[in-house]
């Protein structure tokens, strides 16, 4: 039998028999005689699928993979061998396929083609007799054609390695070893056997592969030097992705041995994207409130604040599910991915920013949109993935809908819900309503007052300051983040100098000015709640640390408030409980108005714990329950997310380090800061249901040796509170 008589009886038979029929060993070009003229003739139609028998066509009824955990019985070991089973046929069927489309391949490869299809038969044949014995016959079970879907449209050789060889190939690497030694665990050793020789020869499949990609890639044109792993992504035909190539667990050594470079062994290791899930594709755009105020794309950040959203751009991917995308404008280092997986994180897909989302988002359909925040930037720059949405749990499918029915961002009705005016209004229409929950949060006089003319506004701070009760004002612009634009003042003075120049150019720029009086401030807190189409959903509070100018610094995890008295403890308890609840009111209240608004989704409140010196000398406690609002993602939502991977009873600090202030501690590098805090606090990691939870250390959040301007860290110390944050330095 010539090669083209191999291949066609394999693509086209319709026993098991023809499936297996063997292959004589002549040279492929040198038997492949298919007509009577003696050319080579192409394959030109692709059928459906393969001929098969009856039992063992595809059907609408759903593969489905055993559990694991029976692996004890012996039927189950059987089916498992069924679904690998199937999977060399599909191979052997597709490498057929191969060997007819593309006669004009060079004969090497060929051959090479065909010296896999002959071991794949005898994996198959292994794997029925060995099913039989554990009382599972070859057809019994539904079987898959997801291999044949994905690849029978390949137009070159090229397609074939990449797809089958360093893709389905080199997943097989990671699922027979893992299943080797798992019915190995079984007690048995007869199908451990068989899957140890399909391991060992699947190494050698894959380095036919990998031959022919690095001898193909190198023969193209482009001038561009590029490695092994980047051509095999930009070679993955959609919606393949590289997580394809990943079994359960990731072994680099057999891919070394079939000549895989230690680039692309580490870059799919840390590779994360979703083997058929449509993506959510998250965004991080944190300059959204300026953006706002600004009233349209365009909005330039400073040089610092640019470096500092650079070297934040990675905090979504704490949001995201392993399966989505994070666009970024520099992918990070494989390094310091590595040191999350190994803490447990979930990591997403990071896709390079080309010049729109679009074009940076290879996936056909996506589940969800989130940028940090909705903005005329990123309104714009986002629409275009609108038309790939598809639903999905877990996506924003209908709130993107209703926010991309409006033309433009001025019409979505977003924008006034990120100022503090609009935050400043309800909290003082609603104090005005609930007269009765003054007690907690103070009067009205507390409340801020919004202005939009320069005397006025003057007007207003002299009466705080003239007051007796309040030491001084502060006075903030409708729309900014992180206390960038607030000033406090303090004499009347001030307001003939560059504060007064500063709410000038507020109120000419923004139209508002907030004024509230300054209060003895004593301690931090933000909440993050979900508005829902029926319902607000309030997640946990916790308490955050500022810098000297407001300005986020951190949020202490573990334990719900840790750090602070027990009479805060108390008082903050009895504000937000449940029912009738002074906070809990206020802020299902909150989650309507925005819900009115149109508004759906993630929000965070800020607050803080302050005291009263007007009702006695030592200062009643109270709380101020708005003082800003943010409708979008926030670093204390992310705060809750990077939570969960503290093991029970662990407490800790999410920090913000600024670079700047490093070498007054003594460090001369970021590097020395990070080696000395990497050696006084190893992380220590522990298995919890099945995924690893860290026990204490440090670990650095976003990546350290490429920060410029701020480092986030993770330090956690077991059964204890931090009560400064001092960052453990």
């Amino acid at each position: 039998m010539n090669l083209h008589s191999f291949a066609h009886t394999i693509l086209f038979g319709t026993s098991i028999q023809d499936k297996l029929v063997a292959f004589d060993g002549a040279g492929a070009s040198a038997s492949f005689n298919c007509n009577d003229n003696g050319n080579k003739s192409e394959l030109l139609s692709v059928p459906k699928f393969p001929g098969r028998p009856a039992n063992l066509l595809n059907s609408d009824v759903k593969a489905t993979f055993p559990a694991l955990h029976k692996l004890h019985e012996p039927e189950t070991r059987g089916e498992i061998l069924h679904f690998f089973a199937n999977h060399e046929l599909l191979a052997m069927e597709l490498m057929a396929l191969v060997l007819l489309r593309f006669p004009d391949a060079p004969a090497e490869f060929r051959n090479g083609v065909a010296r896999t299809i002959s071991e794949e038969q005898s994996h198959m044949r292994l794997y029925i007799d060995r099913m039989k014995e554990l009382g599972v016959s070859f057809g019994d079970l539904p079987v898959s054609d997801y291999f044949w879907k994905s690849m029978s449209g390949m137009k070159s050789p090229m397609d074939y390695v990449v797809q089958m060889s360093l893709t389905f190939e080199q997943a097989n690497l990671d699922y027979s070893l893992f299943f080797m030694k798992a019915v190995r665990a079984a007690g048995d050793d007869k199908t451990a056997d068989i899957l140890e020789r399909v391991f060992r020869e699947e190494i050698g499949h894959v380095k036919h592969g990998v031959t022919w990609f690095n001898r193909w890639r190198a023969a193209e044109t482009d001038a561009t030097p590029e490695s092994d792993w980047d051509a095999y992504v930009r070679s993955l035909p959609l919606p393949m992705t590289p997580s394809r190539a990943k079994g359960f667990e990731f072994s680099a050594e057999p891919r070394r041995q079939a000549g895989l470079s230690e680039t692309f062994i580490r870059e799919l290791r840390v590779h994360a994207s979703s083997k058929g899930r449509p993506p959510v594709v998250w965004f991080y755009n944190p300059h959204c409130d300026s953006e706002i105020a600004r009233g349209r794309p365009g909005f330039t950040p400073t040089e610092g604040a640019k470096r500092v959203s650079q070297d934040l751009e990675t905090v979504p991917m704490f949001l995201a599910r392993e399966q989505d995308v994070l666009l970024v404008e520099e992918k990070p280092r494989v390094e310091w991915v590595e040191s999350l997986q190994l803490a447990g994180f979930e990591i997403p897909e990071f896709t390079l920013m080309q010049q729109s989302p679009a074009l940076s988002v290879r996936a056909p359909k996506i589940g969800g949109i989130e940028p940090w925040g909705w903005s005329p930037e990123s309104f714009d720059l986002l629409r275009p993935l609108h038309s790939r949405l598809v639903t999905l749990d877990g996506g924003n499918r209908e709130w993107c809908n209703k926010v991309f029915a409006s033309r433009q961002y001025s019409e979505t009705g977003l924008g006034p819900l990120f100022s503090k005016s609009w935050s400043s209004k309800f909290l003082s229409d609603w104090m005005t309503e609930n007269t009765d929950f003054q007690a907690f949060f103070g009067d009205l006089e507390t409340v801020g007052k919004i202005f939009s003319e320069w005397d006025s506004c003057r007007v207003r701070i002299a009466e705080i300051l003239s007051s007796g009760r309040f030491s001084a004002a502060m006075v903030k612009a409708p729309y900014g983040t992180s206390g960038m634009q607030v000033r406090k003042v303090l004499t009347l003075s001030e307001l003939e100098g560059p504060i007064g120049g500063w709410i000038k150019n507020t109120l000419s720029n923004q139209g508002e000015i907030v004024v509230e009086p300054y209060l003895d401030r004593q301690i931090d807190l933000s909440i993050q709640i979900e508005v829902e189409d029926e319902r607000t959903r309030l997640l946990e509070v916790r308490r955050f640390a500022t810098g000297s100018r407001h300005e986020y610094r951190g949020t202490y995890l573990g334990r719900k408030l840790g750090g602070i008295s027990a009479e805060q403890v108390r008082f903050v308890h009895s504000v937000i409980q449940t029912g009738n609840g002074a906070w809990g009111k206020m802020l299902r209240d909150l989650g309507s108005k925005l819900r009115e608004a149109g508004y759906r989704g993630p929000a965070g409140v800020d607050a803080f714990l302050w005291k009263d010196h007007a009702r006695d000398h030592n200062g009643s406690l109270r709380m101020k329950p708005l003082v800003e609002l943010n409708p979008r993602w926030t670093m204390g939502r992310v705060a809750l997310e990077i939570e969960k991977q503290l093991a029970p009873g662990v407490n800790g600090l999410w920090a913000f380090i600024l670079i700047r202030e490093l070498k007054s501690r003594g460090f001369e590098t970021v590097e020395d800061f990070v080696n000395q805090m990497q050696k006084r606090y190893p992380l220590v990691t522990s298995k919890a249901g099945g995924s690893s939870r860290i026990d204490s250390g440090v670990i650095f959040t976003n990546d350290p040796l490429r920060a410029r301007e701020v480092l986030t860290c993770l330090v956690t110390l077991p059964n204890s509170d931090f009560e400064n944050p001092q960052y453990g330095y």
